[in-house]
């Protein structure tokens, strides 16, 4: 028969499990990029695009029932308005236990001097708050138990939905940024109860403060000739730039997250950037776990990602590896953000009557 205790356990592994899977997920280069207002939602809309990004992550993959999380998210900004707005919504399977949750996300963006004068691309101090739905399941009927006839667990399936809210700070300029935040402000208990008893799970608050920079490295330029379409009886020319640049850059980064309950855990990476089109990464955290990952424009509005990640502690022979893919479509950027480059802005076209019609 399983206990009472064991019951603890197993929910608590739950929401340990999709916690953890919260944690890392989101200091993944492939992850986080693209979901950064769910660790701090003042970095909603930082990026300057309007994108919607679908996430497929199998956690653990030497275990059984390992936990595996699917995702749905969407960010924009409004230049016009100065504001940020996402959502997210994550669903999360670990054996006979699941998590779902539910993610709206809001930031406004106070621009500073510089780049109102025009002398810098970007400079602003972001203000998020983060409002969201949690449920959590038990399904009783997959559980492998010894006493078939424990009417506590088998055939019983539990859940409950819990608010919880969310606030950030952060900086960002031309050449670094840095932020704290607390996407996780509610404490409070995750209680499952019937007549043979009750079991009790404390949520606290998770903190986190991260910072990077950008370094740009062998810029390289390359020329462009003036192309000339006829369409109709007019001739439609694209005025171009005799040259644009090609930009190569490095981001060194960190993310700090504190737990009361959890050790300390600090995540550091450093990110490739070509032309805002290709990117590579490295990254190692505090808890013993080596990262990976790369993204790459397969099509003007299309991205893939792709992370890769393994313990270095002794317990990856146990636990296996972790995979994760990813997939952004890009409504609109206007490539002043790091990562992004300018695409769904309609192009300026000079019309010239042809003078042989």
């Amino acid at each position: 028969m399983i206990s009472k205790f064991t019951l603890l356990l197993i929910l608590m592994s739950s929401v340990w499990a999709t916690r953890t899977v919260f944690a890392q997920q989101l200091p993944m280069l492939s992850e986080y990029t693209h979901n950064a207002g769910l660790i701090n939602p003042a970095m909603t809309g930082w990026e300057n695009i309007t994108a919607i990004t679908a996430g497929y992550r199998h956690q653990w993959t030497g275990m059984n029932q390992a936990p595996r999380t699917a995702s749905l998210g969407f960010r924009g900004f409004m230049d016009d308005k100065n504001m940020g707005i996402g959502g997210h919504i994550m669903h999360d399977q670990t054996g006979p236990t699941s998590y779902t949750g539910l993610n709206f996300m809001y930031a406004y963006h106070l621009k500073f001097k510089p780049e109102i004068s025009g002398t810098a691309n970007r400079n602003r101090l972001s203000i998020g708050l983060s409002l969201s739905a949690l449920q959590y399941r038990l399904r009783g009927e997959d559980l492998l138990v010894n006493d078939l006839d424990d009417q506590l667990l088998v055939g019983t399936n539990r859940s409950r939905i819990l608010p919880d809210a969310g606030m950030g700070i952060f900086y960002y300029n031309d050449l670094f940024y840095m932020g704290f935040s607390v996407p996780q402000m509610i404490s409070m208990k995750v209680r499952f109860e019937d007549v043979n008893g009750l079991s009790n799970i404390r949520r606290t608050a998770h903190f986190y403060v991260n910072a990077g920079a950008k370094i740009e490295i062998n810029n390289q330029y390359k020329s462009l000739e003036e192309e000339d379409e006829e369409i109709g009886r007019a001739t439609t020319k694209k005025i171009k730039t005799d040259k644009q640049q090609r930009k190569h850059y490095i981001i060194p980064s960190f993310w700090i997250k504190y737990a009361p309950t959890s050790p300390l855990n600090i995540n550091f990476n450093v990110r490739y950037m070509w032309d805002q089109v290709f990117g590579i990464g490295l990254g190692y955290t505090t808890d013993g776990t080596l990262i990976g990952d790369f993204d790459v424009n397969i099509a003007k509005h299309m991205r893939l990602g792709y992370a890769f990640s393994i313990g270095v502690n002794g317990l990856s022979q146990h636990l296996g590896t972790n995979h994760e893919i990813s997939l952004t479509y890009i409504f609109k950027s206007n490539g002043k953000g790091w990562l992004f480059p300018e695409v769904g802005n309609k192009k300026r076209e000079k019309k010239v009557k042809d003078p042989a019609k």
